[in-house]
């Protein structure tokens, strides 16, 4: 039967094939296939008595080499048959099982799904789970992946047409793929009727019609098209064919793509509607759709305005059509108003073309792993870049158009980067930026629903879009807004501090400070997700919001009271806020405090011979900042009090340890209180100005310039023993912010410190070698600047010529090779460097200037290579250029430089460029472009205006 599966077994010679059928020579044929003298198995079926049924030394009745083996009577013929069904089928059900574990185990294992699609497409509907159920399971883990769609579809399609096309409408509009639409299009072809192929192509180029790859989508609809509008126009007028009114056709793709069906195919549409592609046919489609010459006009419009690889093959085609409707001025006038967008086409397809190299169109979306990451990072870029591109418009389509090209390529990109928390929050973005606030709404639901449940950015911004959607609130966006904060608290890794915070802050805004304080006091007494952050933010949200210090010293104290020492950071908040409103006493009494009771269990520690890094760390961390305090905010009697209090608590502690008078140490240096370099450094620390000498580095880190700056900013790289710097933002996994157990693991920090250097370095640019230099630079207020960009004066060059006419210049001046003077910069020798010689009338006519001389002459240095490694610094290019006074260079390909690459207004200048030699005719240059081919009305409408302006200029010049 067709569901006879095909045996794979080692391949025999002559002989033993010749024994094998001896053997089983009574079983049925469609038991085993046999061409050619080879014998295929699905596998090697065991033996009773140990051997396998083939390539065993011990196999009866089969000769090797040759020469027959022991006389063993061989098995009965259906004892072989019998025990080769059974272990193909045991084989099968072990494959079978080994791919369910391994999906199990990882459910974005693509390759076990495609294995295990392959596996069922073997069994058929011999297996408990057919195709059909396997397909289901697959597609409901992989919504969005083109080639498993493409694959459900295709078998599908052998089981009978009206699954396939059930199968290709669940996904095409969920799926705007191109492959994924073409194969649904060559499903048409094979087996549907004219009227509904025609339907499905317009459905495909309204939706696909902008993507860069659809130049045969485009060419296969003309092609259908064409050959009804010609089919019409032969009924309507017979001399048609002789009047130029018929278009030139292309191959029909649907007798192409039943040429190619198979048998099967072509016999389940025989004697249906779907066989008749003939003349009459057409003719119908064609009246029921309404093909006429504005929807011809309008197709071909479509196609020739967007960037695709069949733009000239089109625009050909369109100036045909327009041309055979018997009105010239007409069509001149419509084929002018659409060729700048046939251009703009052309050049934006050859710069997607660059962009696009490389990239992986069938790649699906994947968690992103370490095995992943590099693939993913590369193929996002790869979109980034397209992204970017196409939101500059590059050709000028309207706002509506604008938005519907590029909300395709959003939709296409998450198909391979959907696990990409960028791409979401861009196309969100790009909704709202056109008006399409449901719609965002719905992409960022889309993407935590799917792909990033637990990414705590697309979170926030999903709850928060409900709570600014309108003003005032409704009860039902604060309801909605409600709900997606519960669900946020609820669905996230614990603990999630900031998604509380959150939380909190909405209740505020909404609802008040009653609501506000009910919420913090139930969240500190049952929220997994409460921590140190969690009594910070509360303390400055009753400082700052509802001015009360009082209520937020109170919430310090309480939550120094839940975490006591396990909190040094919580301890350095509170000391910070209480500096920040101007209680220096308060805060000496906070610092002294922790310094005395850390020191005190350091001191027992140390005498029970046991060692608590974590302990030591905080100790030498609040003891640094209360040194930094008082030398910065107290008298010097204060700081040697800080000094004396640290000494005096610590030998007082070894007494009463009843440690001898002998073995007292004065200092407490073993907890990191020793007067070292990096305390003194500490010390005289201010947020992120740090003293900074030179310092012996380890082994393997490159010897650097000696740091002498008195107030250098503190790098953030420079790791201090005591007071470590931030630690760089790392990707979470998920995007889950673990807040307290990730701080608890890591290094104390001094917020007040770590977020000043932060900022210092965001603000200064970044770079270590140029910090501090920008505020040296004088910079132009470029706020009411515009573009030098004049355009073409020709009757200024009339004037200007007719004055150094009267002016007495020598009419034969420039043809004696007299040079112009040095400052001009259009002066010119007589001869070009290539030996063209121009006359007196040329010479006298000034070459206009696009670009101001002191840009020539910078452009003129600046190298036509390419730089290696990094990119020069601007502020320094800057200030040497203000400093540095550049020679006026001539460059005798200064001015085919000017007007081949950044001409304005083309038209205008090229016939006096290319008298002067500087330009070539791009209708004479090599004969394989476009315009080459025929002429077109825009070739004879830039030599009218060729021929008006030379006129114009020798009219001026007889002046």
């Amino acid at each position: 039967s067709s569901r006879q599966v095909a045996c794979r077994l080692p391949i025999l010679p002559p002989s033993n094939c010749r024994a094998v059928r001896a053997a089983v020579g009574h079983v049925e044929p469609a038991k085993m296939v046999v061409r050619s003298g080879l014998v295929g198995l699905q596998a090697r079926p065991k033996m009773v008595g140990g051997g396998s049924v083939f390539g065993s030394p011990v196999m009866p009745g089969v000769i090797r080499g040759g020469h027959p083996a022991a006389a063993v009577p061989p098995p009965p013929a259906a004892a072989l048959v019998t025990l080769s069904g059974a272990a193909l089928k045991a084989q099968a059900q072990h494959r079978v099982i080994t791919l369910e574990a391994a999906i199990q185990a990882n459910p974005h294992d693509l390759a076990a799904w495609e294995a295990r699609i392959r596996e069922a497409l073997l069994a058929g509907t011999t297996e408990e789970a057919s195709p059909e159920d396997v397909f289901e399971r697959v597609v409901k883990q992989w919504p969005y992946a083109p080639r498993i769609w493409s694959m459900y579809a295709e078998w599908a399609e052998g089981e009978g047409t009206a699954l396939g096309s059930a199968v290709y409408r669940r996904c095409l509009q969920q799926v705007p793929n191109l492959e994924l639409w073409l194969s649904y299009l060559g499903f048409c072809k094979r087996l549907l009727p004219l009227e509904d192929v025609l339907r499905a192509y317009a459905q495909a180029v309204d939706l696909l019609g902008t993507d860069s790859r659809g130049g045969l989508l485009w060419a296969e609809y003309l092609a259908l098209l064409k050959h009804t509008y010609n089919v019409q126009q032969k009924k309507d007028n017979p001399d048609a064919e002789t009047s130029g009114k018929l278009l030139a056709e292309d191959t029909n793709p649907m007798e192409a793509a039943r040429r190619n069906a198979k048998p099967a195919i072509r016999q389940r549409i025989e004697g249906t509607k779907a066989a008749d592609v003939s003349d009459d046919e057409f003719l119908r489609v064609g009246a029921v759709l309404k093909i006429g010459n504005e929807f011809m006009r309008r197709t071909f419009q479509r196609a020739a305005s967007t960037a695709h690889s069949a733009l000239d093959k089109l625009w050909v085609g369109y100036e045909q059509f327009e041309k055979s409707q018997g009105n010239p001025p007409l069509a001149q006038k419509l084929l002018a108003e659409h060729m700048p967008r046939f251009v703009r086409g052309k050049a934006a397809f050859k710069e997607l073309q660059g962009l696009c190299n490389g990239m992986d169109y069938a790649a699906l979306a994947v968690p992103i792993t370490p095995k992943t990451a590099v693939q993913q990072t590369k193929l996002f870029d790869k979109w980034r870049g397209v992204l970017q591109f196409e939101q500059t418009n590059p050709l000028r389509l309207d706002r509506k158009d604008l938005q519907a090209r590029v909300t395709l390529l959003f939709q296409q990109a998450a198909l391979g980067c959907a696990y990409h928390a960028e791409l979401w929050h861009d196309f969100a973005e790009w909704l709202d930026l056109g008006g399409q606030r449901e719609e965002a709404t719905a992409c960022l639901r889309r993407a935590v629903e799917r792909f990033l449940p637990r990414d705590l950015t697309l979170r926030l911004m999903a709850a928060q879009r409900h709570e600014l959607a309108e003003v005032p609130l409704s009860a039902a966006n604060m309801e909605a807004a409600e709900e997606e904060y519960q669900k946020l608290l609820e669905e996230m890794p614990k603990p999630c501090p900031l998604a509380l915070i959150n939380y909190l802050a909405f209740v505020r805004r909404q609802r008040g400070g009653g609501d506000f304080r009910s919420a913090f006091v139930e969240a500190i007494e049952s929220s997994p997700h409460c921590t140190w952050e969690v009594y910070a933010f509360a303390a400055q949200t009753e400082y700052h919001i509802f001015g009360s210090s009082d209520a937020a010293c109170k919430v310090f104290r309480l939550g120094l009271e839940r975490y006591g020492e396990r909190e040094p950071s919580l301890l350095a908040a509170y000391v910070n806020f209480l500096i920040s409103t101007n209680d220096l006493r308060s805060a000496r009494a906070e610092l002294s405090r922790g310094v005395l009771d850390r020191l005190q269990a350091a001191v027992r520690d140390k005498m029970s011979k046991r060692s608590d890094p974590r302990l030591e760390e905080s100790l030498a961390f609040l003891w640094q900042k209360w040194s930094r305090l008082e030398r910065y905010f107290g008298d010097a009697a204060s700081v040697r009090r800080c000094a004396a209090f640290r000494d005096e608590e610590f030998r007082s502690l070894q007494k009463d340890q009843e440690v001898e008078e002998d073995a007292i140490v004065e200092t407490p240096a073993a907890f990191g209180l020793a007067m070292t370099i990096s305390e003194v450094e500490e010390g005289f620390r201010f947020q992120h100005l740090k003293p900074e000498g030179v310092r012996r580095r380890p082994e393997g880190v490159g010897a650097g310039a000696e740091a002498s700056a008195s107030s250098s900013p503190a790098s953030p790289k420079a790791a201090g023993p005591v007071v470590p710097p931030a630690k760089a933002a790392a990707p979470v996994p998920n995007g889950a912010a673990a807040g307290a157990a990730e701080e608890a693991a890591g290094p104390l920090v001094d917020h007040a410190v770590s977020e000043a250097t932060e900022e210092h370095r965001r603000l200064a640019g970044g770079s270590s070698n140029i910090i501090g230099m920008s505020v040296h630079i004088a910079r132009p207020d470029v706020s009411k600047m515009l573009a030098f960009r004049p355009a073409l004066d020709v009757l200024g060059l009339k004037k200007e010529t007719a004055v150094g006419s009267s002016a007495g210049v020598p009419a034969g001046a420039a043809a004696a090779g007299t040079p112009a003077a040095p400052s001009d910069p259009r002066a010119r020798p007589t001869a070009a460097a290539g030996g063209i010689a121009l006359n007196a009338e040329e010479e006298q006519v000034p070459l206009p200037t696009m670009i101001p001389k002191c840009l020539q002459d910078l452009m003129a240095v600046l190298p036509s290579r390419p730089l290696k490694g990094d990119k020069p610094d601007v502020d320094y290019l800057l200030t040497v250029l203000q400093t540095v006074s550049i020679p006026p260079i001539p460059v005798k390909e200064l001015e085919r430089f000017r007007y081949d690459s950044l001409r304005l207004k083309k038209e205008e200048d090229n016939a006096t460029l290319r008298r002067r030699g500087l330009v070539k005719d791009e209708f004479e240059a090599d004969g394989s472009g476009f315009f080459s081919s025929r002429p077109t009305i825009y070739r004879e409408r830039l030599q009218a205006k060729r021929q008006r302006f030379s006129e114009e200029l020798g009219t001026a010049k007889s002046e």
